[in-house]
Formats: C-alpha cells, sequence, structure tokens
C-alpha cells in the first residue's frame, strides 16, 4: 500500500512546545469528553454544593484525573487549586522515600527519620486537615489508589472519618476491586467507560483543527485504533505524528510508535516463559528488542508493572518480583543484556509451579 496523506500543516505550527494531552485538558463538564452518565452525576452534585467522597473506576485514559479537577474548578471558582490536591498512590508506594524526597508538594510534610507508610499517614493528616480557602471543604484526590498498601489504606480509611466535614476524597483506580470494603463503602461510585471509536474520531479531527492541521481519514483511523479508548494515548499519538515529517506518515509507522508506547508483547512473554515455553519466548523477545526498539531496562520495568496486575498466590508473585530484580542486577553487571534477558525467560518458568491459576 502506498503512502497516505497524514497531517499536513496548513499553518505555522503554534502550541507544540506544550503536551496536546495538558492544552486541551477540560475545564468544565461541557469540555469533557464522552462520560455522559458521570457528567450528569457529578453536575448534579456540584449544583447541590454537597460533595461525597467518590470512588472513579476506569480503564488509563477514560477522565478520571479530569473529572476530578474539573468537580473542583465548579465548586471552588478562582480559588479551586488551593483547595485541591492531588496524589499518585503508585509514585509513593513504588518510589519510596526518594520520591518523597523530590516532590515539591510532599517535601514539605516528608520526615526522613520515618519510614514510608508513617509519611503517608502523615501526610494524608496534614493534607486534609489544612484549612479551605473560603470554602467549605477542600478536594484531596488520590489516583491509582489501589497501589496503597492494606495498612495504607486502613490509615486512610481513618482519615476520611476523621475529616470528614472538612476534606473530601476523591478516589481513583483501574482495580476497585483492590480497594478495601471499608473505603468503597464511604465512597460513592463511578465508572469511566472507555471512548467508542466515533467519538474519538470526532474529537481527534477537532484538535486537528484547531491547531491548523489536515488529518486523513486513514491516518486517523490508525491513531483512533491504536489508543484502545484511551484518550490520553491518542493525543500523544496525534501529537507525535504531528511533529514529525507529517506528509511522510504512514500506517506502518503508526503501529510502531503504538507498539513502542504500549508494547503488546510484555504479556505475551510473561505468558511463554511461565509455560517454559523458551522458544516462542525468545522470539517475543528478539521482536521487543529489534523491531520495537525497547532496552533491556524497559522491558524489565514493563514485565515487572505486568506481574503486578496478575492474580497469583502471594507467594509466587513474590518469587517472580525477586527474579524480575535479580535480572535487572544481572543485566547492570554484565556485558550483555540479551543474555541476562535470555537467562532471566529460563529463570521465570521455575517460579510459579506448574498448574497454578494464572489471570489478570
Amino acid at each position: 500500500m502506498d503512502k497516505v496523506a497524514g497531517i499536513q500543516g496548513l499553518k505555522a505550527r503554534r502550541g507544540l512546545d506544550l503536551l496536546w494531552v495538558q492544552k486541551y485538558r477540560p475545564q468544565s463538564f461541557e469540555e469533557m469528553v464522552g462520560q455522559p452518565i458521570v457528567k450528569v452525576q457529578l453536575e448534579r452534585i456540584v449544583e447541590s454544593k454537597n460533595l461525597p467522597n467518590l470512588l472513579f473506576n476506569g480503564s488509563a485514559g477514560t477522565g478520571k484525573s479530569s473529572a476530578a479537577e474539573v468537580v473542583a474548578r465548579e465548586l471552588f471558582g478562582d480559588v479551586w487549586e488551593g483547595n485541591f490536591t492531588e496524589l499518585n498512590a503508585s509514585d509513593i508506594f513504588e518510589q519510596g522515600k526518594k520520591y518523597l524526597e523530590a516532590s515539591r508538594s510532599l517535601a514539605r510534610f516528608y520526615d526522613a527519620r520515618r519510614g514510608v507508610l508513617d509519611n503517608f499517614k502523615l501526610i494524608m493528616n496534614r493534607l486534609a486537615g489544612i484549612a479551605p480557602l473560603a470554602a467549605p471543604y477542600r478536594i484531596l484526590f488520590i489516583n491509582d489508589a489501589d497501589a496503597l498498601t492494606l495498612d495504607a489504606q486502613q490509615a486512610l480509611r481513618r482519615t476520611i472519618e476523621r475529616y470528614s466535614r472538612t476534606c473530601k476524597f476523591i478516589l481513583a483506580t483501574e482495580r476497585p476491586s483492590r480497594v478495601i470494603v471499608p473505603i468503597r463503602s464511604r465512597c460513592l461510585p463511578m465508572h469511566f467507560t472507555q471512548l467508542p471509536v466515533d467519538m474519538t474520531l470526532s474529537f481527534l479531527q477537532r484538535i486537528a483543527s484547531d491547531e491548523g492541521f489536515t488529518l486523513s481519514d486513514e491516518l486517523v483511523l490508525s491513531v483512533a485504533h491504536h489508543s484502545g479508548g484511551n484518550l490520553r494515548k491518542a493525543l500523544t499519538l496525534l501529537q507525535i505524528v504531528a511533529e514529525s515529517s507529517s506528509s511522510d506518515a504512514n500506517s506502518l509507522e503508526l503501529d510502531t510508535l503504538a507498539e513502542r508506547m504500549n508494547p503488546t508483547g510484555i504479556a505475551e512473554l510473561v505468558q511463554l516463559a511461565l509455560q517454559n515455553d523458551a522458544p516462542k519466548a525468545r522470539q517475543v523477545l528478539d521482536r521487543l528488542l529489534l523491531v520495537t526498539g525497547l532496552s533491556g531496562s524497559e522491558i524489565l520495568t514493563l514485565i515487572r508493572a505486568h506481574i503486578r496486575t496478575m492474580s497469583l498466590p502471594e507467594e509466587a508473585l513474590a518469587k517472580l518480583l525477586v527474579t524480575v530484580g535479580n535480572a535487572d542486577y544481572a543485566r547492570l553487571r554484565g556485558l550483555n543484556e540479551r543474555i541476562q534477558l535470555e537467562a532471566f525467560i529460563y529463570n521465570i518458568g521455575y517460579e510459579v509451579p506448574q498448574g497454578t491459576t494464572i489471570s489478570n
């Protein structure tokens, strides 16, 4: 198939110094894309001025974080930033003290003498206890709430109860079942669905028009297809193509971009390794290294993230994560990371007993 016309600039490129996912972040309910049921619910809540604790659930890129910010804007107006704090639980509990020390918003609460859990408790109480600015309450938004440990969730439950009048909590997660029942029972659940393709197409065409570009139908369909209902990914792909040599863009190049942003071979690699099918696993590894262009470090990081989403016995999960850690250590000390990755493929197959149920 011949190369298709991609994005052709109609005028000087503007706004490319700003990420489009930030530039086109909704400022009001009218600007939110999709989620009609959620929008109606939130509009009624904002109109009543009586905000309950909320639990947003849905896949990545469906607008959970944007919706939380819109709620704050609609409730607090010009002082919304002073009454809205966003935290990412996965950053705190995966990066630990290193993240807390470097965070501009959290460093002032950080106590180097305490562990991560104790610091989390301290930060929650300090943030929730801040007096609202010209408002009856403030909002604390916790993204990736499922990344909180059991002890952290128990501490959060107590904080929610203690500051129920002056601080409202909005939690967002892709896996609501990993949030403990005592927290879920204190929150109004709202489900964010993936955007249908036609809505994604319409949104991308509007953005391209605003930026002064014309998209071919084939290219916009490819972007929408590769985004998989993830609007953040769709906008990122669109901007990447816009900043590249637009007249040379084609579907094959878009395939490569999308694969690098969200490699599809990671889950397949782990599954084949667990099944002791080393020959096929090595073929997938070749594709990730040579075709997708991932480094050994990137592959292990993605494998670790995937393993953490798998339904495995706690002991098996621990063994697999230790194996990933050992492989990363060996990769750093060795001269050939490909050798270490192949060794990892063989090692991982022996960490889960045959017959163990594996599901995502």
